[in-house]
């Protein structure tokens, strides 16, 4: 073999290598992006909370049991008034003066401690409902990262101004994490609706449970 026939048969395997890694690279890239490297979306949480399901049907157990707390609470406040009514009437030589005085204090201290103890009921569940419905966010979030090959989702914000108040600008600025995302890479609406086809294969069941 001549030395212009190593050439050519040596050129020609340096061609065979380099189309073999140019192939190879645009299938990692197919893969991994682009650029084939870290592949990124991005999520508005608060709209995800705001369309998921299970948060709508929460918030209409919350106004129900809210409604029902709010109507107690006027019979609660009518019967002080009417307990203070009656005993502005009584002379203070009157014998059951005293013992309808106790009476109104009692209920009073009553009341007091009922309206603390519903406002910490109402709150822990708040709190309590707000976490599993994150998580819940985060574990649908994992699941369609790595079904469609995301390696990293961030949260995307939404900074909505209207202020003049410096430390509430300073607020949304902070909370706004992604300055831009292209269109392409928010998957929202695929999590929302991820979010909610499971939720709706799921009976029904009561959510809010306050003594």
């Amino acid at each position: 073999m001549n030395r212009q026939t190593v050439t050519v048969v040596l050129t020609g395997a340096v061609v065979a290598v380099a189309s073999l890694w140019v192939a190879a690279s645009l299938s990692a890239q197919s893969r991994g992006g682009a650029s084939g490297g870290t592949r990124i979306a991005v999520v508005d949480v608060v709209r995800v909370f705001n369309e998921y399901q299970r948060q709508k049907d929460l918030t209409e157990e919350m106004n129900d049991l809210e409604g029902r707390l709010r109507a107690e609470n006027q019979q609660r406040l009518t019967r002080i008034e009417t307990m203070k009514a009656e005993l502005d009437r009584l002379n203070l030589d009157d014998p059951t003066y005293a013992t309808r005085a106790r009476e109104l204090v009692q209920v009073q201290i009553e009341y007091e401690v009922w309206a603390k103890a519903k406002q910490a009921d109402m709150a822990r569940e708040v709190g309590l409902w707000t976490d599993k419905i994150y998580r819940e966010i985060l574990k649908a979030a994992e699941e369609l990262a790595k079904r469609d090959g995301y390696d990293v989702v961030l949260y995307r914000g939404q900074y909505q101004g209207g202020t003049l108040d410096p430390e509430g600008l300073k607020e949304q600025i902070r909370s706004n994490q992604v300055l831009y995302a292209a269109p392409s890479v928010d998957i929202t609406v695929a999590l929302s609706d991820k979010l909610n086809a499971e939720y709706r294969t799921q009976p029904r069941s009561k959510m809010m449970w306050m003594p």
